[in-house]
């Protein structure tokens, strides 16, 4: 018995593993992807100073695991008074960011993108530290959806915020992507 038991345990781990990837295939690639609005073409300041009237661009980066597209909306909290102008992408876009956009890569995207750029009107009215962010597009409960290149939709892991008067806003929740391989490694004997 106890030699069946041992020759057993690497089935039963070859089978733990299978079942763990085909978890990770479903869910993973969502958990590491994330959508963030930034204040700058170079994707570094999540920040902007409403002390005056002004229109700004502002800009929607994706961090995305192998996707052909994303549907979401971008959405003010209370104290937020800027004014949303128009948004333009270099990918194929329906609809408009304040309720529902889905924008289509064409391709499946790895790694970092600038998915929209948005303009916004503002009036030098914002209450401090008030926020834009990515949300859910109108009728649907997931955070922010993704078209997989496998063909299947996700949530997205993580939405990062835009900050409005902030002096010392919190910064973004890093995060780090991974690869099957990576996850794989975890589980070797």
């Amino acid at each position: 018995m106890a030699a069946r038991g041992n020759s057993e345990r690497p089935i039963m781990r070859r089978h733990l593993l299978n079942a763990t990837m085909v978890f990770l295939l479903i869910g993973t690639p969502a958990a590491a992807e994330r959508l963030s609005i930034y204040s700058d073409a170079a994707l570094t300041q999540y920040t902007i100073d409403d002390s005056a009237p002004q229109v700004v661009t502002l800009y929607v980066a994706g961090f995305m695991f192998g996707s052909t597209g994303v549907r979401f909306s971008v959405r003010p909290r209370p104290g937020f008074t800027g004014v949303w102008l128009s948004d333009s992408s270099s990918f194929v876009t329906v609809g408009s960011s304040p309720t529902d956009v889905a924008v289509g890569f064409g391709t499946c995207i790895d790694g970092s993108v600038t998915i929209l750029t948005m303009s916004y009107q503002l009036f030098g009215t914002s209450s401090a530290c008030s926020e834009l962010h990515p949300a859910p597009a109108n009728g649907f409960s997931n955070a922010v959806s993704t078209t997989q290149c496998g063909g299947y939709e996700s949530a997205i892991g993580q939405l990062d915020k835009l900050y409005a008067n902030c002096s010392n806003p919190p910064p973004p929740v890093a995060t780090e992507p991974t690869t099957c391989g990576r996850v794989k490694a975890l589980y070797r004997d």
